[in-house]
Order: structure tokens, then sequence, then C-alpha cells
């Protein structure tokens, strides 16, 4: 049965309980990363996961500890495609099937490891953390990842439940507050997958910071913004200004029931001149993620200690208390 992590009402009676590590996609390093060395990821239900990948071959990704004897295989080496467990050399290739013992002719039944679905986007790579995906890894919407440039991810560990971290695009009066951005439409929200939810807005850039005019100037005052969240812990985000065209992926990893690590990715369109695909498109991606860095930092620094209480929601709250309550009930 999956660990759930607990919340509280001020009565002292339990609410309805999250997930400890949601059934999603996780971004789990850089292709260049995976090919340097093994990478490894734990979730605080239990689950330790490892990321392998040579250059000639896709990545994958398996249970960390070794069917033998448990030891990490994070620690181990890659050859020939497999990963090599550093106590006693077992191999395991990318279906999670051990290849080859040292020490013995014949492999026991019980020498694998649980593979798990792997996507690559843009140079990045994504597992599911179940045996079996429950939906596809998601992408903007009407775009390829060939047509766009990841900058560098930026991160932050932040003393507070995931599931709400991954809900702060729905808390919409939160934009004002935080970001000095005044909304100038209707909020629509839908879903538009069973592992979906998605809202659709336009803001004004209000704030009088050296960032907020340089960016009225550059891409214009107004911004239409679409968030979505795909199984509670990977966000798409679109902002589109008159000017200029920004893409947001988050990947929100548990680290307990109320620490959170966000993984940031900005993603810029590519330019059509292969010249300036070169040198002008890495100085605008870099560009674009200090703005975005800046704009999240203020979300981290104001959700530090962040808690649920379900009886404190109010009618303002309403957008967020719906992609809360949807969490709550999509397959675990």
């Amino acid at each position: 049965m999956e660990a759930l992590a607990p919340t509280s009402d001020d009565e002292g009676v339990s609410a309805p309980a999250f997930s400890l590590a949601p059934a999603s996609w996780y971004y789990i390093g850089t292709v260049a990363e995976l090919q340097r060395s093994p990478r490894r990821l734990d979730l605080p239900d239990g689950q330790q996961f490892v990321a392998f990948r040579e250059r000639d071959r896709p990545a994958a990704v398996l249970s960390g500890r070794c069917s033998h004897m448990a030891a990490d295989l994070s620690k181990g080496c890659v050859k020939d495609g497999r990963i090599v467990c550093p106590l006693h050399g077992w191999e395991y290739g990318r279906d999670g099937k051990c290849a080859h013992i040292p020490a013995l002719s014949e492999i026991p039944p019980f020498a694998r490891q649980v593979a798990f679905p792997v996507e690559e986007r843009g140079g990045l790579v994504f597992f599911f953390n179940r045996p079996e995906a429950r939906f596809p890894l998601p992408f903007f919407e009407g775009r390829d990842d060939t047509e766009l440039l990841a900058a560098p991810a930026f991160e932050f560990t932040v003393d507070a439940p995931w599931y709400l971290l991954s809900g702060n695009g729905f808390d919409v009066q939160h934009f004002r507050c935080a970001h000095d951005r005044s909304l100038v439409s209707d909020v629509t929200i839908d879903s538009p997958h069973a592992f979906a939810w998605r809202l659709r807005a336009k803001f004004r850039v209000t704030g009088n910071s050296w960032r907020d005019r340089m960016i009225r100037w550059l891409s214009g005052s107004e911004m239409e913004m679409t968030v979505e969240n795909w199984g509670g812990n990977l966000v798409l985000v679109t902002s589109r200004f008159p000017r200029t065209c920004s893409y947001g992926l988050v990947s929100f990893v548990p680290l307990d029931k109320n620490r959170t690590w966000v993984r940031n990715i900005v993603w810029i369109p590519r330019r059509q001149n292969a010249l300036a695909r070169r040198w002008l498109d890495p100085l605008d991606a870099m560009i674009r993620r200090y703005f975005i860095r800046e704009f999240v930092r203020a979300d981290v620094n104001s959700s530090e200690g962040l808690r649920y209480h379900p009886k404190r929601m109010t009618s303002a709250d309403k957008e967020l208390a719906d992609y809360l309550h949807w969490l709550q009930n999509i397959p675990r």
C-alpha cells in the first residue's frame, strides 16, 4: 500500500491525505550528467532509483538497490550498456535483468531490478516512478522539444509540502501580493486529462522594480499565462507576452512530508538562423533564466513553512482549493 502524508484541520481531525510521492514523471538529470556517472534519486515513500546512460544508448532507470544484498547501484559504473554493482559486480541491463555475475555461471531468478519508463526531451531525462506510466510525458502545447532550448536547471529546497508548492500557480491572489501581477481577465480552469489540471488567465505587470520595468520594455505589460499540473508534481508554465514567449517546467520532488526539492527549467523558442541559434539562443536562455529564477525566488521566500489547514481556506482560495480537491482524488 502506498504511504500517505496526513494533513490536519484546526480541530485535530485528520484531513484527506496526499501521497508521500505522487505517481508521476520526475526529472532526474541531463543526458550529459547521466553519461558522466549514474544518478540516484530517493523518494520519501521508500523508493530509490538509479539512472544511467551510455553515449550511444538511451537512458535507463532501475530500482536503486541491488537485488543481491541491496548495495547502492548509483555508486557502480556503466559497462556495455549495463550498470555494474560496486560490491559484487552483478550487471543489469536497461530492462532490469541481470546479465552477468562474475562469481556464478548461472543467474538466479531473483537477480533482476525493477525497470521504469524513461523519456528524453531536449537533452533532459525524465522517468515515471511506477513500472508502467499512467500518462505520457507532457510537453508544452503546440511545441516540439526540437523547437525549444532548455537553460540549465535552477533549484531550491523549500520547507513546505510538495502538494502546496505544486499548487502555487492556482493560488491566484498571491500573484498580486508576491509578484505585482494584477489579474485582468477571468480565470479559466479545466482538466484536459484525468491526470492534469490547467489554469489560464491574463495578468498585467504592475511592479516598479528594475526587472519589472525591463520586462515591460522588452516583452510587454501584459501576459497570458497557462499553468498545467500533471500528476501533482510536474508543472508546465507558458507565459505569452506581446513580444516574447517563455516556457517553464517545474519538477517537485518530495524529500519528506514537509520538505520539497523544486527543480526549475526555463525553455526558449529557438531562432531560425544557424548563427543566431549558436550564439544568441544560449544568451537569451540565460537572461530569461535569471529573470524567472528571481520571480520564483519570491515564491520560495514567501512559501517557507507553509502548511495546509483545510478549514482555513476561504472563498478567495477557491482556485487553490479546487486544485487540492482534484489532487486528492486522482488515482494514486
